[in-house]
């Protein structure tokens, strides 16, 4: 049974039209027994994610799609690449915080940015497993430009990041995916590298492209073309129908990877039956009280 590791849920500001209710009553729904929820360079929504899964006894998959750069201390204009991290376990949750927050404050520049570089360098990419995200992810721009030894670097270089390495294929009926998608499989095959499919998910049902469309020209201010086709939460039965033209078994294949990464995944406390941890903040002299200091 497929599970849908690459969505995006409404907090992706002004991305997705998703909320984490739609996205866990979808997995249930359709039988699927675990559901990540991957936000454009934030985890916003996870706390809410992992309550309403355990409610249904789905696995909540936590990750973020971040943007990778080649200079994070760089504030100028620069390609920012997308890239699909799932926490593994613990260690994993841990190692994202500390990507998410070093992006969105040390690297900020318009986006939360971070390179590689940095990730490896600080060892985190322990306890993550990372997807080669969509066609706006460096291995599908390398591919597609024929830059294969490039490509091969890039490969190489996520493979000793981080634990576990997955191509990544999208589940799109456009001639644009038809061919990222055939390329991405030969160069998978050839490096001998796991191939999973996800649907890149920021609306519910195909008929929701319209709004989805309006909502991206009005936050913000462009038309939105082919880039969001076939973007929304599927099945098997989708999956098959928007990629038939693809050898069946390496489809079938790469939805098995997809159950496969999803078994990998630990059921990770988040800690909710805690008892809520305050800091404790030191009032500078000349100040009654806390309440006194915030005022």
């Amino acid at each position: 049974m497929f599970c849908n590791l690459h969505v995006h849920s409404a907090f992706s500001l002004l991305d997705s039209i998703l909320t984490v209710e739609q996205i866990v009553n979808y997995a249930k729904e359709h039988g699927q027994k675990a559901i990540a929820i991957t936000d454009h360079g934030y985890m916003h929504g996870f706390v809410q994610q992992v309550k309403l899964c355990k409610k249904h006894g789905i696995k909540p998959i936590i990750g973020c799609e971040i943007y990778e750069v080649n200079d994070d201390t760089l504030n100028a204009k620069q390609d920012r690449n997308h890239l699909v991290l799932l926490a593994k376990n613990v260690t994993g949750l841990r190692n994202l915080y500390k990507i998410v927050s070093f992006a969105a404050t040390d690297g900020f520049y318009t986006k939360p940015r971070i390179s590689i570089e940095r990730i490896a360098n600080n060892n985190w990419g322990d306890g993550i497993i990372c997807l080669t995200a969509c066609q706006a992810g460096r291995l599908s721009r390398l591919v597609m430009s024929y830059d294969m030894y490039n490509a091969d670097k890039w490969a190489e270089k996520l493979q000793s990041t981080f634990d576990y390495v997955a191509v990544e294929i999208q589940s799109h009926d456009t001639q644009e995916q038809y061919e990222s998608n055939y390329r991405l499989i030969e160069f998978a095959n050839r490096k001998g590298l796991p191939i999973v499919v996800t649907s890149d998910a920021h609306y519910l049902s195909p008929e929701d492209i319209s709004a989805h469309s309006i909502f991206v020209k009005i936050g913000q201010d462009r038309d939105v073309g082919e880039s969001y086709e076939g973007c929304y939460l599927q099945d098997e039965n989708d999956i098959y129908e928007n990629l038939k033209n693809f050898d069946a078994k390496c489809i079938d294949k790469a939805i098995n990877e997809s159950v496969h990464i999803a078994d990998m995944i630990e059921d990770i406390d988040i800690g909710l039956e805690n008892e809520n941890q305050m800091p404790v903040i030191n009032i500078p002299a000349g100040y009654s009280s806390h309440e006194e200091y915030l005022k």
